[in-house]
C-alpha cells in the first residue's frame, strides 16, 4: 500500500504525501521544542486530527500575545522596523525596550543593549525598574562591568520583585565576571524565589566554568525534564533555558 501511495501522483496521492510532510514536521517540532513525548503516541495514531489538536493546543496559542491578535506572524524584521519608525516618532523607554527585546531575539546582542543603554539619558536615568532593564541588556551584551555598575545604583526599597530580580542579576554578572565564588551562593539563593530557569542555568555554567561538571550537567538534565513535564505556559516562557541547557550538555558531553 505505502509503495502505491507513493507512486500514486492523483489527487488523492498528492494530498496523502502532503500530510505526511505535515506530520513528519510536526513530530519533529515536537522533539525540537521539548513538547511532551504524548504528542509522538497521538500524531502517529490520529495524523490528521492529532495534527490538528497540536496545532490549534500548542501552534497557535504560542502566536497570540496579550491583546488576542497574532502579531507574531509578522516576520521579526518587519516588527524591527516598525519598531523603528515608532521610535522616531515618540521616542520613549517602553518602544525603545520592546525594540531592544526584538533585536536581541533576531540575535543582535550589542545592537539591543546600545538601544536600551538610551534610555538612561532621560528622566529615567535613575528609575530603578529601567536601571535593571538596561543591566539585563547589558549582560546578553556580555558587558558585565557595566551591568554591575547599573545594579549598584538601583533602590529596591520596598519592591520584593525587583529585589529578587536585581539579585539574580548580579548573580549573572558575576558568573560572566569569573567571580564564581560569589556568584554560586546568590544563584543558589534566588533559584527557589524567582520564578524560571534562569538562576538554575547560570548557576550550572558557573559550577561548569569552576570544574564542577558533574553536578552542571545535573542541573541542565534537571530543566530539560521540568521542560518536558510542564504545562503550556511554562514552555513557552521557559523554552530558551531548555535549548540552552540542550547545547551546554552537548558541549560537556565525555
Amino acid at each position: 500500500m505505502m509503495q502505491s501511495i507513493l507512486s500514486d501522483w492523483s489527487l488523492f496521492g498528492i494530498v496523502a504525501k502532503f500530510l505526511w510532510l505535515i506530520q513528519l514536521a510536526l513530530v519533529v517540532h515536537v522533539f525540537k521544542t521539548g513538547r511532551p513525548y504524548w504528542w509522538f503516541w497521538i500524531l502517529l495514531a490520529a495524523p490528521v486530527i492529532g495534527g490538528l489538536a497540536y496545532i490549534l493546543i500548542e501552534l497557535l496559542p504560542a502566536t497570540s500575545v496579550g491583546s488576542g491578535d497574532f502579531t507574531l506572524w509578522k516576520p521579526r524584521a518587519w516588527r524591527i522596523r516598525d519598531l523603528r519608525a515608532e521610535l522616531e516618532e515618540s521616542d520613549t523607554v517602553k518602544l525603545r525596550l520592546q525594540l531592544a527585546t526584538e533585536l536581541l531575539a533576531a540575535g543582535e546582542a550589542a545592537e539591543a543593549c546600545a538601544v536600551a543603554e538610551e534610555c538612561l539619558r532621560g528622566a529615567f536615568r535613575d528609575d530603578p525598574h529601567t536601571l535593571a532593564n538596561v543591566a539585563r541588556y547589558q549582560l546578553e551584551a556580555g558587558k558585565f562591568t557595566e551591568a554591575l555598575a547599573a545594579l549598584d545604583q538601583v533602590k529596591v526599597e520596598a519592591d520584593r520583585m525587583l529585589g529578587n530580580e536585581v539579585t539574580f542579576l548580579r548573580g549573572w554578572a558575576l558568573v560572566q565576571a569569573g567571580r564564581h565564588a560569589e556568584a554560586q551562593p546568590i544563584l543558589r539563593g534566588i533559584e527557589s524565589v524567582l520564578l524560571g530557569e534562569q538562576p538554575r542555568y547560570f548557576l550550572a555554567v558557573s559550577l561548569q566554568q569552576s570544574g564542577q561538571t558533574a553536578e552542571a550537567r545535573t542541573l541542565w538534565e534537571d530543566i530539560r525534564k521540568r521542560f518536558r513535564r510542564a504545562g503550556r505556559g511554562w514552555r513557552r516562557a521557559e523554552q530558551r533555558w531548555f535549548k540552552l541547557s540542550g547545547e551546554r550538555l552537548k558541549e560537556t558531553a565525555n
